[in-house]
Order: C-alpha cells, then sequence, then structure tokens
C-alpha cells in the first residue's frame, strides 16, 4: 500500500473533485485511490469529505439515486508579487527554454504565464523589464525532438508501474532494438530527457534518452523498484553512465588540476585525500567508457592508482590514439 498521509489524502480528493463538473461518488473517489494503491475504507473518505467542506465549498448533488461531489477549481485572482519573486519568475523563464521541446517545459512555462495572467498590470510590466536581467548559459543543453505521445506513455508507465515495450536506437549504432523496460523515473542529463530503468534485454539499469526511442507501447505487466533504488542510484553513475558491477577507484591528480577537481568535480568523489602533489580521489563506481573519458580529458595530471585493469584501458586508449599520429 503507498504510504500517503491524510493531509495528501484530502489534496487527492480535492483535486478530483475539482476536475469534473459531473462530480464523483464516494464509490469513484474510492476506485482512484485503489488506483494509487490507498486503501481506505468509505468512512473514512466520508470523514475526509466532511474536513475539506469546512475550509471550501464542496457540493452535493443527488443523481439517480447516488451522490455525487464536487469542488469549486482552486482559482488566483488578483497575486502581488515583490521585485525579488518577480526577478525569480524571470530567472525560472530563462531556465525554462532549454525545455520548451519536453511536455514538462512547456507546461512550466504556460504555468508561470497563467501566473502573471491572474497578477496585476503593473506586475506585468515589471516582469518584462526583469526579463533578460539574468542569463544562463545554455551551451550544453540539447536541442532534443521530442514525442509528446512517447512522454505520455512514460509518464502513464512510471506512475503506474506499467512495462513498456520500446524500439530504441542506442547512441553509435546503425540498427533498432526491441527492448522491455520498467522506468523508474526521469531524468535530465546535458538538457536530454532520459528514462532511467530496468532493461529486461541488457538485464541491468541503463538510461534511455526519449529522444532515440521510435516506438513505445504500454504492457499490462507490472514491476517494483527495488527498495534500494534511490538510495544507490548515484553512487552506481559516473555522471550518466551507471553500471552493476561496482569498483574502488583510486586516481592521483597533481597540484595543477586538483585546484580545478576541488572547485568544480569534487561532488563526484566519496571521498577526497590531500597529498604533497595533489589530491587523492576515491569513488566507488562502475567503470565505463564514460569514466575512461573523464580522466583522459586531465592528461598528464591524472594518474590511474588502481584497479589495474582500468590502467589497463587508459594505457590502451592512449595507445590507440598516439596510432592516428604516427601512422
Amino acid at each position: 500500500m503507498k504510504d500517503m498521509s491524510q493531509t495528501e489524502r484530502q489534496i487527492f480528493i480535492l483535486l478530483l473533485l475539482s476536475e469534473n463538473k459531473r462530480g464523483y461518488t464516494i464509490n469513484d473517489i474510492h476506485s482512484s485511490l485503489e488506483k494509487w494503491d490507498v486503501i481506505v475504507d468509505k468512512k473514512t473518505i466520508m470523514r475526509d469529505i466532511d474536513s475539506l467542506s469546512g475550509i471550501c465549498f464542496i457540493s452535493e448533488d443527488e443523481r439517480n439515486n447516488k451522490t455525487y461531489y464536487t469542488a469549486d477549481k482552486f482559482r488566483l485572482r488578483d497575486i502581488t508579487f515583490t521585485s525579488p519573486e518577480l526577478i525569480s519568475l524571470a530567472f525560472m523563464l530563462e531556465l525554462l527554454k532549454p525545455y520548451q521541446n519536453m511536455t514538462m517545459g512547456r507546461s512550466s512555462n504556460e504555468l508561470i504565464y497563467r501566473l502573471l495572467d491572474n497578477t496585476t498590470n503593473l506586475n506585468r510590466e515589471f516582469i518584462k523589464h526583469f526579463t533578460g536581467l539574468v542569463s544562463i548559459n545554455t551551451n550544453d543543453y540539447i536541442n532534443d525532438s521530442l514525442n509528446p505521445e512517447v512522454e505520455e506513455k512514460l509518464h502513464n508507465s512510471i506512475q503506474n508501474k506499467r512495462k513498456v515495450r520500446i524500439t530504441y536506437r542506442s547512441f553509435g549504432s546503425d540498427k533498432d532494438t526491441l527492448r522491455v523496460i520498467q522506468p523508474y523515473e526521469l531524468s535530465i542529463n546535458d538538457g536530454a530527457l532520459c528514462v532511467v530503468g530496468f532493461c529486461e534485454l541488457r538485464n541491468d539499469l541503463r538510461d534511455f534518452r526519449v529522444s532515440r526511442i521510435k516506438n513505445i507501447n504500454l504492457l499490462e505487466d507490472t514491476f517494483q523498484i527495488p527498495e534500494d533504488y534511490y538510495s544507490n542510484r548515484s553512487r552506481k553513475k559516473f555522471i550518466h553512465l551507471s553500471g552493476n558491477v561496482i569498483e574502488k577507484i583510486i586516481i592521483s591528480f597533481n597540484k595543477t588540476t586538483a585546484k580545478y577537481i576541488m572547485e568544480y568535480e569534487a561532488e563526484l568523489a566519496d571521498e577526497i585525500v590531500k597529498t604533497e602533489d595533489g589530491i587523492t580521489f576515491i569513488r566507488n563506481t562502475a567503470i565505463t567508457d564514460e569514466l575512461v573519458r573523464w580522466i583522459l580529458q586531465f592528461g598528464e595530471g591524472a594518474k590511474v592508482i588502481s584497479p589495474s585493469h582500468l590502467k589497463d584501458k587508459i594505457i590502451q586508449e592512449l595507445e590507440n590514439s598516439l596510432k592516428q599520429y604516427t601512422q
């Protein structure tokens, strides 16, 4: 059963009652809660409605010997914002610019403008003034072309814990593969919308870029997210890529490179030890191509201490690069 507090349950009921003018019966509300794995009896729902009636207007309508409940829509009128709040709204609009191809990005942008539509004319003039006051470097963001139907089905899958079958073309491949995945969550990596989930084809946890999903079908089969997923996900992943075989990685950085690591990349480490020559970077993670590329970018400023097979990978990459210039 989903752990939902009384307050969360009552907000859910209030939102439900406000979304349809036809209204909902107690049985309807009970069924909607069950779909979210929230099991409460109908007497509890009646008490919730009585409690909500004390703070907002809930109407009752008798039709065909049934009682239908409805609630007024939430409305925001004549909102007044302070200057810092208006600057924050302008900041949020700037943050959302790279995500206009995502359904969530467009909806978020529309929500802010809905707020502004319900504010005063003076505030709307101020927001025009503040727009452009803050600029954000979006060079790292990717202007992905997304299919709204794919996004919608992924939202449905994650919400209801249903598997999906996708046709997917991975990076560097010229062929599509058919996969069944268990989507756990959506994430944004460098501006690209991705879905993180268990891939039954690879028998591993993978990130799938949504724009590379060519086709998607929602299946009836359900799944459960592992209990330790949310606590362990960040430590299995190095920046973007993850793997199940976790090893202790130890890298020595010289003084010059150590300054960069400490200022920009320190959060990637599990532990950093300062030394006379720089720092020792320690991290428990999977050895992926991404990790190898990350180490190579520092050139002579980085040296792998362990494990030995990671050292071998670095040596092989350097030898292959040298061949490009000596052949």
